[in-house]
């Protein structure tokens, strides 16, 4: 598996109870944010995976490669295995997987307009909008830019936040942290967004992992093949890769 560390937690938790041995190579948070970087850092991933697959014993060796990642901004488009099966969720991004669902991730997302997310492993492992980190942040552009520059910088960067109208907390099933709930609810109502508190569904996590792969839920991309965007609602195709 290659997945965000932001689900450390949840897919480590399953990983444990599992009847299959899998190995997971973690890659740091905020990739998203620049998709040409983190399909950049799939492939070579991918081709590491590869060639330690060369070396394994017969009875050691993988049987598939899975991503702890949707579409996350195009960021998988063009990711193929030419050895193994590579298979991905068929959902905009994590969010979703923490939901338990893409259906009820676009029921949420439908029925909130302008929601920010919040799960426990965004808040240890990303910089999450609050006025705790804002003033963390402030200190260190302070340090850097001074004072005035500093809070220019922080108002510029902070404009995003007039698009959002709902700050949701996805509470982990297999980690809960009252403070964090608190933070996300601080964090929202700072903000002048309305807070909501749902709980996370390990079903879609589980699924990826068990090794039966349901055609709606994920993409199965047969070696030598490529996911490529579908842009409706099945979100991704496998194509051969030449």
């Amino acid at each position: 598996m290659i997945a965000c560390e932001v689900m450390t937690r949840e897919v480590s938790s399953l990983i444990a109870q599992s009847e299959h041995v899998i190995s997971v190579r973690w890659m740091q948070q905020g990739l998203h944010d620049n998709p040409s970087l983190l399909n950049r850092m799939l492939k070579e991933k991918i081709a590491e995976i590869e060639a330690q697959n060369e070396q394994l014993a017969a009875d050691q060796k993988f049987d598939a490669i899975v991503l702890g990642y949707g579409l996350c901004s195009n960021g998988v488009i063009g990711i193929g295995s030419d050895t193994l099966p590579l298979v991905i969720p068929k959902c905009d991004d994590c969010i979703a997987l923490f939901l338990g669902s893409q259906s009820r991730y676009l029921e949420l997302f439908h029925r909130h307009k302008g929601i920010y997310w919040y799960t426990p492993g965004w808040i240890e492992h990303a910089f999450t909008p609050s006025p705790a980190s804002y003033r963390q942040r402030l200190q260190e552009y302070t340090e850097i830019y001074g004072e005035e520059n500093a809070e220019f910088l922080l108002e510029q960067e902070n404009s995003w936040i007039a698009n959002y109208r709902y700050g949701i907390f996805i509470d982990s099933p297999v980690y809960h942290r009252k403070d964090y709930a608190e933070y996300a609810q601080s964090a929202a109502e700072s903000f002048g967004w309305t807070y909501l508190g749902v709980m996370g569904k390990m079903d879609y996590f589980s699924e990826l992992l068990s090794g039966v792969w349901d055609s709606a839920r994920f993409l199965v991309c047969p070696p030598g093949y490529i996911a490529e965007a579908t842009y409706d609602d099945s979100k991704l195709k496998a194509m051969p890769k030449n």
